[in-house]
């Protein structure tokens, strides 16, 4: 005797395999809608301290400055550089800050010898 088995509907793998990707594809698109502060806030530090850093080695600088900066999102940035100056050593402190609220943290970078 052949049993006859019905080909409508679907199977519990099918139906195991059409969850993980929905699910899959709703932590992504959470993830990106709701970005978390915590990862932002790395971003904004990374950001800060790479552009101290840029401005620290590029920038020759004499006495007190603050070089603006806007980033590709229209983020407006200050970075605050001080120049502290002995006999042989200039000491150089940069601190980047964004729209006036997020402060990064200070780079200090020292020369040694006589300068012009």
């Amino acid at each position: 005797m052949k049993i006859k088995r019905s080909k409508n509907g679907s199977t519990l793998v099918e139906v195991l395999i059409s969850f993980a990707i929905l699910s899959s594809t709703g932590v992504l698109v959470v993830g990106y809608l709701f970005q978390n502060p915590i990862s932002n806030k790395a971003w904004i530090n990374n950001y800060g301290q790479e552009l101290s850093k840029i401005i620290l080695l590029t920038t020759p600088m004499a006495s007190d400055t603050v070089v603006i900066h806007t980033d590709a999102s229209g983020n407006h940035w200050e970075t605050v550089v001080k120049v502290l100056k002995d006999q042989e050593e200039s000491c150089f402190e940069a601190t980047s800050i964004r729209r006036k609220i997020d402060t990064t943290r200070t780079l200090h970078y020292c020369k040694y010898g006589a300068f012009k």
